[in-house]
């Protein structure tokens, strides 16, 4: 009887940090999915030249959303171990 009621408290922790750590695993995938989508547009062809290319959204904005993305999850996958 005493064994489950120790056993108890840990459980809940443990789910609680399950939970947590898929909410921020949840929340790296959308940053790493948006940074990929900042990134995707037209490109430039030998014909026809678009400056859209070198925008500030693309060479800086989306790269950063997906690196804070990658971070985040080694973040997650860090805090597994500890819990």
């Amino acid at each position: 009887m005493n064994a489950t009621s120790s056993n108890t408290p840990k459980t809940n922790r443990s789910r609680s940090a399950h939970f947590t750590r898929r909410r921020i695993m949840v929340a790296s995938c959308l940053l790493i999915t948006t940074g990929y989508l900042l990134m995707a547009g037209p490109g430039s062809t030998e014909q026809s030249f678009c400056a859209d290319i070198f925008s500030a959204r693309r060479i800086v904005l989306a790269p950063l959303l997906c690196l804070s993305g990658y971070l985040l999850i080694i973040v997650a996958v860090l805090r597994l171990q500890h819990s």
